[in-house]
């Protein structure tokens, strides 16, 4: 029995040590966390000071709470996940209806120049709905934008690379935990599907659990 034993141990060494390349390549290789998604434009740590404003479709039926939420989400994306110093992200634009005012009409580049920025990210929002399902308090919800990156100085769009804005589709099915977790869903899986393109995202983070795939895009409409 024992002589048998060490026979099938000396059988697995030698494989091991006539593979040894390959097992020390294996062990060397990236994790799925490891391997990135590649920037499409990388902002991590750049010194360029960023507006994010968001804007609206004048079909969609959107409160300044809406935007100022989605900002607010964007601008917390850019710092905890794409890496820019706070100090580059200037403050979250006053959506009340008295302020934004000031801002209709102006292209984002404007926008950026009076609000002091080297960039802007200017997303609309093209589609909101929030609604209750029941009396339970479940609800359902999709948020539909459009965004851009846009350097100030020469109005040039320089995200993405196509220069027709990125379309992201969030769509809440059923959220047992009232409206504002409902929003919330909304607003994260926005802001995380609008900013994975600014830094080397871990790929099995980039995509997003309420994002809409292609075969379902018909159901929007």
């Amino acid at each position: 029995m024992s002589i048998r034993i060490t026979g099938c141990l000396l059988a697995v060494i030698g494989a091991v040590w006539s593979g040894g390349c390959n097992v020390i390549g294996w062990m060397g290789s990236p994790t799925a966390y490891e391997k990135k998604v590649p920037a499409e434009y990388d902002l991590h740590r750049t010194e360029s000071r960023i507006l994010v404003f968001v804007d609206q479709a004048r079909s969609s039926s959107v409160g300044f709470r809406v935007r100022s939420a989605l900002d607010v989400a964007v601008a917390g994306n850019l710092a905890g996940k794409v890496g820019v110093d706070k100090n580059n992200i200037i403050a979250t634009v006053d959506y009340t209806p008295s302020h934004v005012q000031a801002y209709a009409g102006l292209s984002p580049a404007q926008i950026g120049q009076k609000a002091g920025a080297d960039l802007v990210l200017y997303i609309r929002i093209d589609k909101y709905e929030i609604e209750q399902l029941d009396r339970r308090g479940y609800f359902s919800g999709r948020l539909v934008t459009r965004s851009v990156l846009v350097d100030v100085g020469s109005a040039k769009v320089l995200w993405p690379a196509s220069q027709e804005a990125r379309l992201n589709r969030i769509k809440v099915e059923l959220e047992t935990g009232g409206r504002e977790a409902a929003l919330d869903r909304l607003m994260s899986g926005s802001a995380h599907c609008i900013t994975r393109y600014f830094y080397d995202c871990p790929g099995p983070l980039f995509r997003w659990g309420d994002e809409q795939k292609e075969f379902d895009f018909d159901n929007l409409k």
